[in-house]
C-alpha cells in the first residue's frame, strides 16, 4: 500500500501595517501568514504546489483565507507570496527521484563502457548473455579459448526468461559439449544489433 497525500508547514508572518482592515477600519495590527501546500509519499515531501494565505487582524479578529480575501487586501498578500519561497526541503521527493535517475544513467554507461572493453579483449571463461530466437528469452555463451582473432564458444542449452540469467543458468552441467567459434567481429557485430547484451567477466 502506497501513503500519500498533502500536507503543509508555516513559511512565514508578516504586517500588513499600511492597509486598514476591511472589517474594522484599523490600520494597526493587521498581520497574513503563508503557508505552503506539498505533496508527500511516505511522508517523504516531493514537491510544493501551492501557498495558502490567512489574514487576521488583531484588533477584531476578523480572519480571511486564500480566495476569500478581500480585494484591499489580495495585492499586497499576492506580492508576499511572490517575494516567499517554498522551502528546499519541500522537493526532497524529486531531488531523490532525480538523484537516483541520474546515478542509473551513469551506471548504465559505466556498465556499457566496461562491456565493451571485456567485448574487445575476450578472454577464457567470460559469459556472454544473449537473446535467443524465442521472444524475450536469453540464454549464454561462454568463451572457452581465444586464438588471435577467433574466439571459441560454448552455447548453454538452456533458456531464461530473466535479462540477466547467468545466476541460474551459468553451471557446467547447462553448457554444450559442442564448441563452436565466433570471431571479433561476430561478436561486435552482435552486440550492436542487440543480440549479445551483457558481458561477465568471473574470474581475472
Amino acid at each position: 500500500m502506497i501513503f500519500y497525500g498533502t500536507n503543509g508547514t508555516h513559511l512565514r508572518t508578516a504586517a500588513l501595517s499600511q492597509l486598514d482592515c476591511p472589517s474594522c477600519g484599523t490600520n494597526v495590527d493587521l498581520k497574513v501568514s503563508l503557508f505552503s501546500r506539498y505533496v508527500h509519499v511516505y511522508w517523504i515531501p516531493f514537491f510544493p504546489y501551492t501557498k495558502l494565505a490567512v489574514v487576521q487582524c488583531g484588533h477584531c479578529q476578523m480572519a480571511w483565507e486564500n480566495k476569500a480575501l478581500p480585494p484591499s487586501l489580495a495585492p499586497a498578500v499576492r506580492e508576499l507570496k511572490q517575494q516567499t519561497q517554498q522551502p528546499f526541503w519541500t522537493w526532497a521527493g524529486v531531488a531523490l527521484v532525480l538523484s537516483v535517475m541520474v546515478f542509473g544513467y551513469l551506471h548504465s554507461i559505466r556498465d556499457t563502457h566496461t562491456d565493451e572493453i571485456l567485448l574487445a579483449n575476450p578472454r577464457a571463461g567470460d559469459i556472454y548473455t544473449v537473446r535467443t530466437d524465442s521472444a524475450n528469452m536469453y540464454s549464454l555463451l561462454k568463451v572457452r579459448q581465444v586464438s588471435g582473432n577467433s574466439v571459441e564458444l560454448v552455447a548453454n542449452e538452456y533458456q531464461s526468461s530473466d535479462s540477466t540469467p547467468i545466476e541460474t543458468l551459468n553451471a557446467p552441467a547447462k553448457y554444450s559439449n559442442e564448441p563452436f567459434v565466433l570471431t571479433r567481429l561476430d561478436l561486435q557485430i552482435m552486440r550492436r544489433k542487440g543480440e549479445l547484451t551483457d558481458v561477465d567477466r568471473l574470474s581475472e
